[in-house]
């Protein structure tokens, strides 16, 4: 199979999940710039969006989340997408942490731009789901009991771990309060389980510890 992803050096689900399926050797990764006009992501998804995976028979799965959903269902060991009365649960919490990496992920690239070229009103309502996102996360860490890890939990994961390692709040400036944004001030129970949970093996791992480096340009004709 091939993963054709960004490579950023964050917590990526899919790699989360091959580790914990068992199947990173089953993996060819590309790592491709999404920026460049000649982009490989082209070739394979018509939304020009990362991560894909391109499965042996050519089949190829748009998006992480289907993404995540293929490989687990070639594990061996326990599911990560459950398969019992707690499944709703896990996936509407693998929604909520993929949803705050989204809105992350979008503050970021509003900070790189000139204060005269932002979306001001997009990018105040997307501070607010990342401020109800931690709201729901913090009720949510109070109830999880240790050992347990399903696909919510590594969704909760990548989005604490984006948030911090970027946090567009401070940069932006949106709200006065923003300028000394943490979001581990106020969320006592989300603090202690992510702390405890990024020392995870799968959540510490890195494109750069399996040897992904460099970018693929688009092929041309």
């Amino acid at each position: 199979m091939k993963l054709i992803f960004s490579g950023n050096d964050y917590i990526h689900k899919v790699l989360v999940v091959a580790h914990e399926a068992g199947v990173l050797d089953r993996l060819e990764f590309v790592v491709n710039n999404p920026i460049d006009e000649r982009a490989i992501i082209w070739d394979y998804n018509p939304l020009g969006r990362h991560p894909v995976l391109v499965l042996d028979d050519g089949t190829v799965l748009y998006a992480g989340l289907l993404s995540c959903e293929y490989l687990d269902s070639l594990s061996r060991g326990k599911r990560l997408f459950p398969q019992d009365a707690t499944r709703w649960k896990a996936l509407t919490q693998m929604v909520l942490g993929d949803g705050m990496f989204d809105a992350v992920s979008v503050l970021s690239v509003q900070a790189l731009r000139p204060p005269e070229q932002r979306a001001h009103a997009d990018n105040l309502r997307n501070r607010r789901r990342i401020h109800e996102c931690l709201t729901v996360m913090e009720r949510d860490a109070a109830h999880f009991k240790d050992g347990d890890f399903h696909i919510g939990h590594v969704c909760f994961a990548g989005g604490l771990s984006f948030l911090e390692l970027h946090n567009p709040l401070r940069r932006l400036g949106l709200d006065p309060a923003d300028a000394t944004f943490d979001w581990r001030v106020g969320h006592p129970a989300l603090v202690r389980w992510y702390d405890a949970v990024i020392q995870r093996p799968s959540l510490k791992l890195r494109p750069s510890d399996l040897g992904v480096v460099g970018t693929s340009a688009r092929r041309r004709p």
